[in-house]
């Protein structure tokens, strides 16, 4: 028997307490790429709430770092009047981001300095949080055409060095020598003097953080696997942040890439009081204790970090809930799939609350087609409250979860209700876009171009030849695009507030590649609605921007109005 729904859905905007003042959040995101900060930004536009970055050339791009000095200015000269939160990457302000955090161009001096003279900014401004997100080293070097020889032979040396210092096995010793006869000596070096100088940086974050510089810290596990240097790497983090008593404001995630969205949705949760409570269904139970591609956590225990980490609490069997989340486990089975896959269009279906995850992510990255055609039917993903399914689990449940957390605080507080209702489906045509059909159809048609023309390289790709498949992307991405938007969103009807309104227009398509590469894409729209206003037995659809007109006009009869607006029948 399903539990009571805490926060009724429908009228969950009834029970809204006051009106929320205007706010921003200042985001020092990871990186350039889109799902560092743009993601946050359309999340945070579901409830009014401003997301602001510095300028993208100040954030690098790819193996070009970003500017730490120049950030922390911007930083400081912003105004703080209105600022709720500052959530940063700490890797950003040390290094110049992930990529430059894998690279020895910064030295530990260097990158304590930079930390440092955050920490002098933050003691300036008392009355701001500050959250802060640090990635754990992963297992493997940034895929460049310089690492290509290598990176991987060394990932797996570091896994299997870590599986030998636990058990000790000739077989163990044999495979580490096969391997450092495929590695250049100074590479592993490198590699162990960056993990070295990061784990040491990151204890430094803990005595910042138990001081009250950081109100919350998030360390979240780059690429990794269930063996290797970030296992110990981890467990000294764990005992070091016991030791400081700041456990509840210290968190262990899988991922890095989400963290601005996790923290997002933390920050706006605690600064309104709210705690929601998710009721998390599975698609095969047997799937909770597998451990997903590039994690080294079961499933249960990524999914508790990330729920936590977001300000949000799982319930039991029985207890009430605000929302369910329908977790797509890696390699589930076909019989309990069915049974889940019919519950959720079941729920979807009557208008239940419902966030998706789906994290049985493909070796290239792809979702799972079978749930996202289930979904495309009969127009329920834009029923939905969120949809990830992308890149890693940590990454896909840390985008849903802050995405669904969010959207529900907006209808809890007096926010703009048109701005939120739109913000809620632009995410989701992102989402149904960026996780699904790049991946699915684009990426590799993308990469075949890459791989026919000799100056190209699916690590690093530039000039003419970055040219022709950034041309093709765009061109072919635009036209899925255009066609989910008429499918699934053109003509849709919502209640904004007591208005009624419907989707009329897509505008302001971008897209293009970010990075010298095909493996993500930076997409960007904005959707338009009208009015929708019942005269009699016709229905007038109102745009949102004409009240000025509608007032012009109000003493014409319904006849002439028809002649300047699309009249249909209900």
């Amino acid at each position: 028997m399903r539990a009571k729904i805490a926060v009724g859905w429908v009228f969950a905007a009834a029970l809204a307490p006051g009106i929320a003042d205007a706010e921003r959040i200042l985001l020092i995101p990871l990186d350039s790429r889109p799902a560092a900060g743009h993601f946050a930004q359309m999340i945070g536009a579901m409830a009014d709430v401003t997301v602001e970055m510095p300028p993208l050339d100040l954030l690098g791009r790819f193996t070009t770092p970003g500017q730490p000095e120049r950030l922390l200015e911007w930083l400081q000269n912003q105004d703080y009047g209105d600022v709720t939160a500052v959530i940063l990457s700490t890797d950003m302000i040390a290094y110049g981001g992930l990529i430059a955090s894998r690279t020895d161009q910064t030295s530990l001096e260097q990158a304590t300095q930079r930390i440092r003279a955050l920490v002098e900014l933050r003691r300036t401004k008392p009355g701001v949080r500050f959250y802060g997100f640090s990635a754990i080293t992963r297992l493997t070097p940034t895929a460049t055409k310089a690492t290509a020889g290598w990176r991987l032979q060394l990932g797996r040396y570091a896994e299997i060095k870590e599986r030998y210092r636990r058990t000790p096995t000739p077989a163990l010793l044999q495979s580490m020598r096969n391997l450092l006869a495929k590695i250049p000596p100074l590479e592993i070096q490198r590699y162990d003097a960056v993990r070295d100088r990061n784990h040491e940086l990151q204890k430094l974050l803990l005595r910042f953080t138990a001081q009250g510089i950081f109100d919350y810290m998030v360390f979240g596990q780059d690429d990794a696997q269930p063996f290797g240097p970030h296992i110990p790497e981890t467990q000294r983090l764990r005992s070091l942040t016991n030791q400081l008593s700041v456990p509840g404001r210290v968190y262990f995630c899988e991922g890095i890439d989400q963290h601005a969205n996790v923290l997002l949705s933390r920050a706006l949760l605690r600064a309104r009081n709210w705690l929601p409570r998710i009721r998390v269904v599975f698609s095969d139970e047997a799937g909770r204790k597998r451990i997903a591609d590039y994690e080294s956590k079961t499933v249960d225990e990524s999914l508790r970090d990330q729920l936590f980490a977001s300000g949000a609490r799982p319930t039991v069997a029985n207890q009430e809930y605000d929302y369910s989340l329908y977790l797509n486990v890696p390699k589930r089975a076909e019989t309990p799939f069915n049974n889940f896959l019919e519950d959720l269009t079941n729920e979807i279906d009557q208008g239940f609350p419902v966030g998706v995850a789906d994290i049985n992510i493909a070796k290239d990255g792809t979702a799972d087609s079978e749930l996202f055609d289930a979904l495309d039917q009969n127009r329920r993903l834009v029923r939905l409250l969120s949809y990830a399914g992308w890149n890693t689990a940590g990454n896909t449940m840390g985008t849903s979860i802050p995405a669904a957390n969010v959207y529900l605080l907006a209808r809890r507080t007096q926010t703009t209700a048109l701005r939120r209702e739109l913000a809620l489906r632009e995410f989701l045509l992102h989402r149904i876009v960026n996780d699904f059909a790049y991946h699915r159809f684009v990426r590799p048609q993308a990469y075949r171009i890459i791989d026919s023309n000799p100056k190209a390289t699916r690590e690093e790709t530039y000039g003419p030849a970055f040219d022709e498949v950034n041309d093709f992307v765009r061109g072919e991405l635009s036209r899925y695009i255009a066609d989910t938007f008429r499918g699934q969103f053109m003509g849709q009807r919502f209640f904004a507030g007591s208005k009624q309104y419907e989707i009329t227009a897509l505008e302001d398509l971008r897209v293009s590649l970010p990075w010298p590469r095909a493996y993500e894409v930076r997409i960007e729209f904005k959707m338009q609605a009208s009015e929708v206003t019942s005269i009699g037995n016709v229905s007038i659809r109102w745009p949102s921007q004409a009240v000025e007109h509608v007032l012009r006009v109000a003493r014409r009869s319904v006849t002439d109005l028809a002649a300047d607006w699309v009249v249909e029948r209900p």
